[in-house]
């Protein structure tokens, strides 16, 4: 592994050199490595693998499997397999999901692919999106094997994550998994992709404002850790893209390469991290787990992630902006704590609302919760520190408005009618998310100084999320 002593130079690095590389970080003294060994960006890289493969396995025993989403595979055919038969190599097909149905990171879908996978087999290879990123890292973590990703989407940002969200009990996660050996990230097959999927690549990135915001508030409030390496690595490529949208919409391959190293990118944020999604994902991302959760529990439809997160963002930034017009001075501690929930109340609030369901969700808000004798301080001192509070997250967060131009120029979605959720499934997300997630966000904030319910539809409303088919 490549050791990088100074942070300028970092910096500097493009998306392959990034690769299989430590820092020692003068910001937060922590060790920052990236264990992938080769992550390529470009066009037509399928004639590549053999040297990739050859890296890790070499000799006459490369068993391949190859997973893939059975939905799309008419798709993988073209792209993929047509050349990769060319190779010569010994593999095994392996389709999971259904045609027509969007496929979900279950761990009950990995295990099993896991069992049934050919003794043989020493080399995975996952062709497909996020979905298939994630299941490919759960198989080869469970059978100890390596494995290399190629995306074919810019859809979101996991390629480059040592982690992968999967399904549990209908209930999202984050786990912690093995590294890919490679990853490879085709413009060609970037742009042969629908064009919702990369608008929902393009909400999964912009979660970055929303996500460092919310990380920054959080060491604020709780002392907890923050690196501002990973926000500032990803500066120059969101620089990169975010001009060429019209472009990327319009599947230029060009654009789309530029597209596909910020997603490259900031999947590394996550990994130098260890694996923690703190730079990436923040409230925006808890609404969209939220609303998988209701697909679970309510059977409302399931949209794509990124798609999700980008109305998230638009709504988080709305959020972000009812606060900062919060006067400090207007706040009441005795009104505050009149207002506050007991733990009671709280708890039986969950079984109406959820009821099975519950308590999972009771043992996160356990953790999270605020004593009794702790409380009033926390909240002084919130208050106390308001200006030094926004003058530290202000320069991380997007203007609503600008979120909702780039999504709407990227082909993303503004309105909850785009996510076929309702202003009631998006009030409950607001109301209910901070107790499902155990990350402290601006949610949480909200709850605790009395602002929710009661501003929560004002959010939903100055955030332009309602349309017509809404109403």
């Amino acid at each position: 592994m490549r050791r990088i002593d100074q942070l300028a130079d970092y910096y500097t690095l493009n998306v392959s050199e990034l690769a299989h590389t430590i820092l020692i970080c003068p910001e937060c003294g922590r060790e920052h490595s990236i264990p992938i060994k080769t992550v390529i960006s470009g066009s037509n890289l399928v004639g590549l693998l053999p040297d990739v493969i050859n890296k890790v396995i070499s000799g006459d025993r490369q068993q391949i499997g190859v997973i893939y989403d059975r939905g799309i595979e008419e798709k993988i055919n073209s792209h993929f397999f047509a050349e990769f038969d060319r190779l010569g190599y010994t593999y095994t097909r392996i389709p999971l999901g259904k045609a027509g149905l969007l496929l979900e990171a279950s761990t009950a879908l990995g295990d099993q692919a896991a069992v049934d996978l050919l003794e043989h087999t020493n080399f995975l290879i996952g062709v497909g999106s996020g979905v298939i990123s994630d299941l490919t890292k759960w198989v080869a973590t469970q059978r100890h094997l390596p494995f290399l990703i190629m995306g074919t989407a810019a859809s979101m940002n996991a390629y480059t994550s040592i982690t992968g969200t999967m399904t549990e009990n209908k209930i999202k996660s984050t786990r912690w998994l093995d590294p890919a050996e490679a990853v490879l990230l085709d413009a060609v097959f970037l742009a042969s992709a629908p064009q919702e999927m990369t608008g929902a690549g393009i909400g999964d990135l912009l979660a970055r404002h929303i996500a460092n915001a919310d990380w920054k508030l959080a060491q604020l409030i709780n002392g907890t850790y923050f690196c501002p390496v990973p926000y500032r690595m990803m500066a120059p490529y969101q620089a990169a893209y975010i001009p060429l949208v019209n472009e990327i919409s319009e599947n230029n391959v060009s654009a789309l390469q530029k597209l596909g190293d910020a997603i490259l990118v900031s999947g590394y944020t996550m990994t130098i991290l260890s694996g923690e999604t703190s730079p990436s994902s923040g409230s925006e991302h808890v609404l969209s787990h939220f609303f998988d959760f209701q697909h679970e529990i309510f059977g409302k439809p399931k949209n794509l992630h990124g798609t999700q997160v980008g109305l998230g963002t638009l709504l988080m930034s709305t959020a972000y902006e009812v606060l900062h017009e919060i006067n400090p001075s207007q706040l009441d501690m005795d009104q505050i704590e009149r207002h506050r929930l007991s733990e009671t109340a709280v708890l039986l609030d969950n079984q109406r609302e959820f009821g099975a369901y519950s308590n999972s969700i009771n043992e996160v808000f356990a953790q999270k919760r605020v004593p009794e004798g702790a409380f009033r301080p926390y909240i002084r001192k919130v208050i106390e520190d308001w200006v030094q509070i926004w003058d530290e997250i202000q320069p991380f967060l997007m203007p609503s408005a600008e979120v909702k131009r780039i999504l709407v120029a990227a082909g993303g979605k503004t309105t909850l009618s785009g996510i076929q959720r309702t202003p009631e499934d998006a009030l409950q997300a607001l109301l209910y998310g901070s107790r499902y997630r155990k990350r402290l966000t601006v949610l949480d904030l909200f709850w605790d100084l009395g602002l929710f319910p009661q501003v929560a539809q004002e959010i939903i409303d100055r955030s332009g999320v309602i349309d017509k088919s809404n109403q």
